[in-house]
């Protein structure tokens, strides 16, 4: 953890999250689901990926994520300053 991060969570500026490790164990359980029915239906020849994934991925371009890591290096520049 880096010294700016440490001194936010002392400021109170970064709560920890109890929860973080349950949500992170769902998110990973979900994704071993996704990950089997890709897996089950390719192995049946259906190869037709999900629509919302696919709108999804069409949108996440180079532009879309410079856009929400500029947004976040602000909102922890905020959180971080004295």
């Amino acid at each position: 953890m880096s010294i700016k991060f440490q001194e936010c969570i002392k400021k109170g500026k970064i709560k920890i999250f109890s929860r973080g490790k349950d949500l992170a164990d769902k998110e990973l359980r979900m994704a071993q689901e996704d990950l089997d029915i890709s897996q089950s239906s390719f192995g049946e020849k259906n190869l037709r990926y999900p629509e919302y994934k696919m709108q999804f991925y069409k949108q996440c371009n180079r532009e879309y994520t410079k856009n929400y890591i500029d947004k976040i290096t602000k909102i922890y520049q905020k959180l971080c300053q004295s």
